[in-house]
This record gives C-alpha cells, sequence and structure tokens, in this order.
C-alpha cells in the first residue's frame, strides 16, 4: 500500500532544511505542521525576553534548530529577589541562565503534554550551554529517582515480615493488597528512572522528525494549524483508548501537579462523557485514584477506588467504570490534566469541532444582513477553491521502479538523465513502476553525474521523468523483440 512504504524526504521551506523519515501520511503530517509552526506564536510564553518564534530563530541558528527536552523543574519559578516595595520578582532557573548569557530560543508546542519534559528549540551554537544546565538537573533527578527505588525495596521489605507475623487472615489480605500496590509502584519508579538515563543519554536531544512524531494521538496528526490554536488556549490534548490511561498509578512522581485527570469522549450526538479521577494518598504513603462518573442526564454522581487492585484485576473491573460514565471501550478519550484547563478544552472543541448543521438547521440559519449572508457564502467558496488550488499543484509521474533508489543517507531518490533528485515524495509503488508527486512551480536540486547541482522546474522534472520512462519502455521491447 502506498502509505505504508517507508521513505525518506528532504523539505526546504523559507530558506530551512527538513529530513522527514516515514510514511506518506506521516510525512505530510510533518510538512503541514512545519507550514503551521511557522505562522505561530506561543502566546502563553510571549513575555519570556528570549523566547521568540520558530521562523526568527532560523535565522540566528546555524542549520535547522535542535530540539532539547527540558526538565519541567528548570521552568518552576521561585523568588529570587523582593523589591524595596516589598514586590516578589519570580523567575525560573532557565529564565535566570538565558538572561545572564542573551540567550535566544524557542518554546515549542508540547506534542506529549502528559509527560514532565518541555520542548525547546535553540540555536546549534548555543547548545553547549543548555546541555550543561540540563546535565546538571537531570543527574539530580536520576539520584533522586534511584533513591526512591531503594526506599520501595525498604518498604517491601519491612511490609512482608508484617505479613509473615500476621495471624489475622482479614488483615493479611489487606496487608498482601498494598504489597502489590507497592511492588507495582516500584516498576513505575524503575521505568521513570530508566526513561531518565536515556534521555541523559542523547543529551536531551530530539531531532525534528522525531519531535513530530510525539504528536500521534493528538490535532495535530490531522489539522496542524487546530492543533496551535489548541496549544494556546489549553496546550495540546492527546487521546488514548481508557485501557491506555486509565491504569493503577502507585508511584508519587506519575501524580499530576493538579491532582486530578479528566476523561472524555464525544458521541455521534454531541453528547459529552466525563470520569474525573482524583490521586490521593492513605496513612501508610499508598498512591491511589478515586473514579468519579455522571452520565449525561444523570442526577447522581457514583464513584469507585483502585485501592488495592492490581494492574490485572483493575482491567477486570475497567469495564463496569467505562459503562457506567457512558463511555465505549477502544474509543478515542481525550485526558486533560486540571479542572481550568478542562474547561478550556471543552470550550475549544465547543467552538471549532462542533458538530455540522442539518441542511433543514441551515436554511433556518439567519444573517444580520444581506451584506452579513453574502460575505460569509462568498468567504466559504473562497476557501474552498483555496484547497482545491493547492491541491491541483501536484502532480504524478510514472517511472520504472529501477529509477528508485535510495542515497547514502538513506534518502528516496529519482534517478533522471540529468542526474539525481534527492528526497521525493511516493504516492505508491509496485515491483514495475513507482508513482511520485511532483509540483510544476517549484524549483528542485538535481545532482549531476559531475557532482554539480543543477536547478530544474517541476515541469521540467516531469518532461525528464517521461522521457525516462519512455527510454525504459523502448529498451524493453526492443529486448523482447531480440
Amino acid at each position: 500500500m502506498a502509505d505504508e512504504i517507508a521513505q525518506v524526504v528532504e523539505m526546504e521551506y523559507r530558506g530551512a532544511y527538513y529530513l522527514f523519515k516515514g510514511t506518506k501520511a506521516m510525512i505530510a503530517m510533518m510538512a503541514r505542521f512545519v507550514k503551521a509552526l511557522t505562522e505561530w506564536k506561543n502566546e502563553k510564553y510571549l513575555k519570556k525576553p528570549g523566547n521568540c518564534t520558530w521562523e526568527k530563530l532560523q535565522a540566528v541558528s546555524e542549520g535547522t534548530p535542535p530540539i532539547l527536552e527540558f526538565p519541567k523543574e528548570m521552568f518552576e519559578e521561585k523568588v529570587i529577589r523582593i523589591e524595596k516595595d516589598g514586590t516578589k520578582i519570580m523567575k525560573s532557573d532557565f529564565d535566570v541562565y538565558c538572561e545572564k548569557y542573551n540567550l535566544r530560543y524557542c518554546i515549542m508546542p508540547d506534542l506529549n503534554p502528559n509527560d514532565d519534559y518541555i520542548p525547546v528549540a535553540v540555536p546549534s551554537q548555543d547548545m553547549g550551554i543548555h546541555q550543561e544546565q540540563i546535565k546538571a538537573v537531570m543527574n539530580r533527578r536520576i539520584k533522586t529517582e534511584e533513591e526512591a527505588v531503594s526506599e520501595y525495596d525498604v518498604k517491601i521489605n519491612a511490609l512482608k515480615e508484617q505479613i509473615a507475623n500476621c495471624v489475622n487472615e482479614d488483615e493479611k489480605a489487606v496487608l498482601e493488597s498494598q504489597l502489590t500496590m507497592l511492588y507495582e509502584g516500584k516498576e513505575q519508579s524503575e521505568m521513570l528512572l530508566s526513561e531518565s538515563k536515556e534521555k541523559l543519554e542523547r543529551d536531551n536531544v530530539l531531532d525534528f522528525a522525531e519531535y513530530l512524531k510525539q504528536g500521534e494521538g493528538t490535532l495535530a496528526e490531522h489539522d496542524a494549524e487546530a492543533a496551535l490554536k489548541e496549544a494556546n488556549i489549553c496546550d495540546i490534548v492527546r487521546e488514548y483508548t481508557p485501557y491506555e490511561c486509565m491504569w493503577p498509578v502507585r508511584d508519587e512522581n506519575l501524580v499530576p501537579d493538579t491532582k486530578e485527570i479528566f476523561y472524555s469522549q464525544r458521541t455521534e450526538d454531541d453528547q459529552v462523557h466525563v470520569i474525573r479521577r482524583e490521586f490521593l494518598k492513605d496513612e501508610h504513603g499508598q498512591i491511589y485514584s478515586k473514579y468519579f462518573m455522571k452520565a449525561p442526564g444523570a442526577k447522581t454522581e457514583t464513584s469507585v477506588s483502585d485501592y488495592g487492585f492490581s494492574k490485572e484485576k483493575w482491567k477486570e473491573k475497567l469495564p463496569e467504570i467505562l459503562k457506567e460514565g457512558g463511555f465505549i471501550n477502544e474509543q478515542p478519550t481525550a485526558v486533560v490534566h486540571g479542572k481550568n484547563r478542562f474547561v478550556k478544552y471543552q470550550e475549544f472543541i465547543e467552538e471549532n469541532f462542533k458538530k455540522p448543521q442539518t441542511a433543514d438547521e441551515k436554511k433556518e440559519e439567519e444573517y444580520s444582513s444581506k451584506e452579513a449572508e453574502g460575505f460569509v457564502i462568498e468567504h466559504n467558496r473562497d476557501e474552498k477553491q483555496r484547497r482545491s488550488y493547492e491541491e491541483s499543484l501536484y502532480s504524478v509521474v510514472t517511472v520504472p521502479v529501477t529509477k528508485i533508489m535510495t542515497d547514502d543517507e538513506q534518502v528516496m531518490c529519482m534517478e533522471l538523465s540529468e542526474g539525481l533528485l534527492k528526497g521525493i515524495m511516493i504516492d505508491s509503488m509496485d515491483s514495475k513502476e513507482a508513482h511520485v508527486f511532483i509540483r510544476g512551480d517549484m524549483q528542485y536540486s538535481v545532482k549531476a553525474p559531475d557532482g554539480k547541482v543543477i536547478k530544474m522546474s517541476g515541469e521540467d522534472i516531469m518532461k525528464s521523468a517521461e522521457k525516462t520512462a519512455a527510454e525504459s519502455v523502448a529498451k524493453a521491447a526492443a529486448r523482447r523483440g531480440r
């Protein structure tokens, strides 16, 4: 299938070069996001003196700016001084050193919103300063996580001894359920430790393609403009299936700062179903959750706790909870941390993705004037024409599959009589032919056999490809005639 062909495409946009690897759908998503990102401003961090747009950062960076994953504690503000009038000046460690060295950066849309890292693009020449700061924080984090794993061992051994000495069967059952929770907490703590070590090993660097792949399960996957609008309103929201996001959390470092999560599903009739999850801690320090369900139209709210449940037992219990909340298993489920953000997210969805009106409803639609009605109709017609025009710019040329190859960097290329065209996008391919997208009004770089790079228009590329294909057919016919 065309969409399943893994390929590498090099794209130039406004003077910056990007290297994308993946399926046709993934590469198309990446290209759309790059174009939308160039027009985007991060309103949340607009007042930070060093923050600038992605487009401006490209101008000061030597090449495409690298992206670093900063631990979120580097962005936590604290009092650095108090003015004479009593005003508290709040800044994060990130702010302090960026101002000290007069650094520029671009705080990116967080496409992985439920982890505790913040993606920031920086000029390549400033990498060393940032990585020195990040390394110090990551080493402290790793040390803390290693201590947390050791603390679990101490608690587990103490609880095992308590169980061995317990003679009351009911009390013993409670202790054994607590032991299960501790084992799962230790496993989750080890997972966080492993993640931290892995990030530090690669210096917390993300290449641009890896960053964009984090957008799977978010609006960025199919509507870049809407995703960036969402980022400024309520941060980007990711969707999971219920089984992927409602598992028992036992380690405190996995509990969100808000201490609550809102899960929501929207049905075909625009009904919103919500399950609220609250994180709690018992007198022994055990972490557990309570789930609150109230289906649309219901008068009362019901709740259930995951205390004492193993991950396997909770999975058996989950269908009952989903049914109570009006959820459907395997359906996309939005995961939002905190009530304020959830309210903003619902307002964003209501404004941008409300179910379209029916034909009868449209007939009843009223306009303030004939001029207003004409403006709306004209705008919608122009928008449709614009999209059709953009789609019409690309053509598909058919070439022998022998003319398709990868270079030393594993970038997909097409052989022409003039040389090698690098970074093509393939629509489909079989054992004989390949169908390649070419835009007629674009300029392409072709590497000639002597190593020189020549510029060719898309129209010339298509003519050359068609000529190459015709020559291949003629040679094949000649061979058959021998």
